[in-house]
């Protein structure tokens, strides 16, 4: 998955401000060292998108207009090739610092500051431990050493997780909530969008009312297609002979929806274990629908031949561009999907051992 919209998270500033007015925002800064009469610029979405500007007097500049909402903008300082990333809404924020560096940035006026800084002092370095074990786990060279960074790690997660759910329930209108939703679903190597789906239903007012909460939104919708637990959406290719084949038809049996390739050498490397899986559970109310993403049908043919693959097989012959793979939004295979009587996907991604232990378990 994407970086859903983290867009310079940790940049030097960020500030957040949840009330909006209908006076527009003011925005006063005393910065020392900037070059007199150097420009800043206030953007909106980008760069090019200059919401305000003025030049620097003695340090200062006072720059002033009016947004929509509270959201991520940048003030940028041309002259120093430097940008400070603002969360903000229409609101007077004031900015100081001694030098151009911004070490000491001081920011004054944002209801939801202190909101920022208790995700950024006190959940997000939980989220770098979480990461921080997670790569020691992975790394362990003896029982002992994983043991110990598994213990680390599952504490460490639990602690963060909490900390996650204590901020969204006591800041659900918050905007700095959609950004705490947005990272810890960046960070999540798992990515549990229904997780994600049941804390950003529980957001409300502001916290729905910028980019982030809109990333979030996209990652959801995204996130639920061929997630286990959800519907497994339909479609109709065509079968080596040229008939129209539809995933429903198969409804009322088990099914791995398969996608592969003949050119994909990993495909053709498991292809022997989904051989074996499949002679051992067809007569149990088992199948499989393979999907090819070849573009030469002579090699599709071959490598199904070649290979023992006695089941049912569909393509368009679009390579990447197959209709199937960009439904279910396959990036890589192989990839597939097992898929229950009533239509709903069961397990996905299933390799070797897994693919047998789970049909085993389902069809007992």
């Amino acid at each position: 998955m994407k970086r859903v919209l983290l867009l310079l998270l940790f940049s030097p500033l960020i500030t957040l401000a949840q009330k909006n007015s209908d006076e527009g925002f003011v925005i006063s800064g005393k910065v020392n060292g900037l070059p007199e009469n150097s420009l800043v610029y206030f953007a909106g979405n980008n760069e090019n998108d200059t919401v305000a500007k003025t030049t620097i007097k003695n340090g200062a500049f006072v720059l002033t207009g009016k947004v929509d909402n509270t959201d991520g903008r940048m003030l940028i300082f041309p002259s120093i090739n430097a940008r400070l990333f603002l969360f903000i809404g229409n609101e007077h924020i004031n900015i100081t610092a001694s030098g151009t560096d911004f070490s000491d940035v001081v920011i004054s006026g944002s209801p939801t500051q202190a909101d920022y800084e208790e995700f950024i002092y006190q959940i997000k370095p939980l989220g770098d431990f979480v990461n921080y074990y997670r790569t020691q786990m992975q790394m362990a060279q003896t029982e002992a050493a994983r043991d110990s960074a598994v213990i680390a790690l599952n504490t460490t997660y639990n602690i963060y997780q909490n900390s996650i759910d204590r901020f969204i329930t006591r800041r659900k209108s918050s905007p700095v909530a959609a950004l705490l939703l947005a990272y810890s679903y960046d960070m999540d190597p798992n990515k549990d969008v229904v997780l994600l789906e049941k804390r950003f239903n529980t957001l409300d007012g502001s916290a729905l009312q910028n980019r982030y909460a809109s990333g979030v939104k996209t990652a959801i919708e995204n996130g639920k297609i061929g997630a286990v637990g959800t519907k497994a959406l339909d479609f109709t290719q065509t079968d080596t002979s040229g008939k129209k084949i539809t995933l429903s038809q198969f409804k009322g049996k088990y099914v791995l929806l398969d996608f592969w390739a003949s050119w994909c050498r990993p495909c053709r490397m498991e292809n022997p274990n989904v051989v074996a899986a499949y002679n051992q559970y067809k007569n149990k109310n088992f199948t499989i629908l393979s999907v090819s993403l070849d573009q030469d049908k002579d090699n599709w043919l071959n490598a199904i031949k070649a290979d023992h693959l006695t089941w049912t097989h569909v393509s368009d012959l679009q390579f990447w561009s197959n209709g199937a793979a960009k439904l279910y939004r396959v990036e890589s295979i192989p990839q597939n999907y097992l898929i229950d009587p009533n239509g709903t996907i069961i397990a996905k991604n299933l390799r070797g051992d897994e693919l047998e232990a789970k049909l085993r378990e389902v069809l007992k």
